[in-house]
């Protein structure tokens, strides 16, 4: 039976089968919930006005506040859910079953049991979904809702109050509780849960570490205060609590403590500062990222590991829960690249295990298309599999080469090509994660290039430089070729990743130029022969 319904997401704790079974084009809903509703009816290509059994939506004791039961059988449809989130959690699951068996026109009886693992779910929009079109940020939005996250962050500044005001609204009907986000460390936050959405706000430049008493903490205690005063708690980073541990006892109860990780699924790395709150009965969040600083898409194992200590540390200490972030600051992650490590954290904070591969292009797609699964978890692989992430081959010097001259450049010329040529056999109609998956096959034949062009750069030199030139320019163009696919809705290219590609272009464009005559050629043999390769750790690919 649970096979039967692998498609589900997130997949739900408990699934028995019933006898018979029933039309799912007869099933009909109250008017109220069609109304209220009405973006899920329509996600699902349910119309809910069928002329059989009415679907009865009932409170009923003895569930918690998100928990939901359903039971479906010959003329009965029957829902108990809490009104809110409970509520649009039921009827999502339902509306996923009657959209799978309306093709065939029966679906089998089937009761249904669902509640969550971890009780605060949070998760922060990308930049990038951010800046899009409202419409791209509310299929942003209720693909998150469906994964049940039940708090979703907002970036800080003009984007994140324009998603705020635009996503208000639906935040609502499906009982999201919106937060806008600040990442630096000296950010503090207002949650209130009926109020309008409160910008962050940072405490003064220079307030940390000053001498005579403790003046961040001071100021830090005045804002608790103050949101007191205005029936808020108020949330804070980690960073400076753990910089002086004695502050950590002074921070009150009605506080939340986000506790950031990273992305490099280093499991001791929320063990290591949880206790240090637990130990005096502070709420306290775990923040893994999805996604390193500076790449386009994640490493999969990693991020699924930081998501997979997040949750097993909260769940050891009993913690209020998991947030998941972007992740680091240049040119952040792109939607479509976290798609699946989304899906996966989701559904693993929901159900505490993992979702079948079939629903993932459910979710992602609304329909069937079994090869996205295996396309993403490839990208998702990509990753781990060089001694660099991609942003450090696609950012670092083209004439110094650092990363590409110190690892070895025909590996991981192989490697790129490698993966555009199994992304170019791959025929499958991917919706709204085209975009992306072009940009991925772009950037990984433009690195290959780009990487092929470094190495072979002694040898360019030493001849009359129009081979050289040549090459140059074509990679100027190849690489505004990419700068489009990045640009192309529903990403829209932060500060930091157009500084990265003008700089890259701009060194493109040098090469060129110097090339163009012998005294340009001998300046770059001698600035190239006398630089050191650098460490990775040393040298920064933005």
């Amino acid at each position: 039976m649970k096979e039967t319904f692998a498609f589900l997401f997130p997949p739900p704790r408990t699934l028995r089968p019933g006898s018979g079974g029933l039309d799912p084009r007869g099933v009909a809903f109250p008017l109220e919930l069609l109304k209220k509703f009405e973006p899920l009816f329509a996600r699902f290509g349910v119309s809910g006005r069928g002329s059989g059994p009415q679907a009865v939506f009932q409170a009923a004791g003895g569930l918690g506040e998100e928990e939901y039961a359903i039971e479906c059988a010959p003329g009965r449809v029957v829902v108990s859910a809490a009104p809110g989130r409970a509520q649009f959690y039921a009827l999502s699951a339902l509306l996923q079953v009657l959209a799978f068996h309306l093709p065939a026109g029966a679906m089998p009886a089937f009761a249904l049991r669902d509640a969550p693992a971890v009780p605060f779910r949070g998760a922060a929009l990308f930049r990038a979904e951010a800046a899009a079109g409202e419409a791209e940020l509310r299929g942003a939005f209720l693909q998150l809702a469906l994964l049940r996250f039940n708090r979703l962050a907002l970036p800080a500044g003009a984007a994140g109050e324009r998603a705020a005001a635009a996503l208000a609204p639906l935040a609502r009907r499906l009982g999201v509780e919106l937060w806008r986000l600040d990442d630096h460390p000296d950010a503090l936050g207002l949650v209130a849960a009926d109020a309008p959405l409160p910008a962050p706000t940072r405490l003064p430049e220079g307030v940390a570490g000053a001498g005579g008493g403790d003046p961040w903490l001071e100021a830090f205690l005045g804002r608790c205060r103050e949101a007191r005063e205005a029936q808020a708690s108020l949330w804070a980073w980690s960073d400076r609590f753990l910089e002086r541990l004695e502050r950590v006892r002074r921070i009150p109860r009605a506080a939340l403590v986000l506790n950031r990780g990273d992305a490099s699924a280093r499991g001791d790395r929320f063990a290591a500062a949880w206790r240090i709150f637990r130990g005096h009965q502070v709420r306290q969040v775990l923040c893994p990222a999805l996604c390193a600083s500076g790449r386009f898409l994640p490493d999969g194992r990693s991020a699924m590991a930081g998501v997979e200590s997040a949750c097993a540390a909260a769940a050891a200490a009993r913690l209020s829960g998991v947030l998941v972030l972007e992740g680091g600051d240049g040119p952040g992650c792109l939607p479509g690249g976290a798609a699946l490590a989304r899906f996966q954290a989701g559904c693993r904070l929901w159900s505490g295990r993992a979702s079948a591969p079939a629903a993932f292009s459910r979710w992602a797609l609304g329909r069937d298309e079994p090869d996205l699964f295996r396309v993403c978890s490839f990208l998702a692989q990509v990753e781990g599999r060089l001694p660099r992430g991609h942003d450090g081959y696609l950012f670092e010097d083209p004439l110094l080469a650092p990363f590409s001259r110190q690892d070895d450049p025909r590996r991981v010329v192989a490697h790129y090509r490698k993966a555009v040529q199994y992304l170019g056999k791959r025929e499958i109609d991917a919706g709204d994660l085209a975009g992306f998956l072009a940009f991925a096959a772009g950037l990984f034949a433009f690195i290959a290039a780009k990487v092929e062009f470094s190495a072979r750069l002694e040898s360019l030199l030493a001849e009359d430089g129009r081979e050289l030139q040549s090459r140059a320019a074509a990679l100027e163009e190849a690489l505004a070729g990419l700068r489009g696919l990045h640009a192309a809705p529903p990403a829209a290219p932060g500060p930091g990743a157009r500084r990265d590609f003008d700089r890259l272009q701009d060194d493109l464009a040098g090469l060129r130029r110097a090339a163009a005559t012998a005294d340009g050629r001998a300046r770059l043999r001698e600035r190239r022969a006398t630089a050191a390769v650098l460490e990775a750790e040393e040298a920064a690919p933005y």
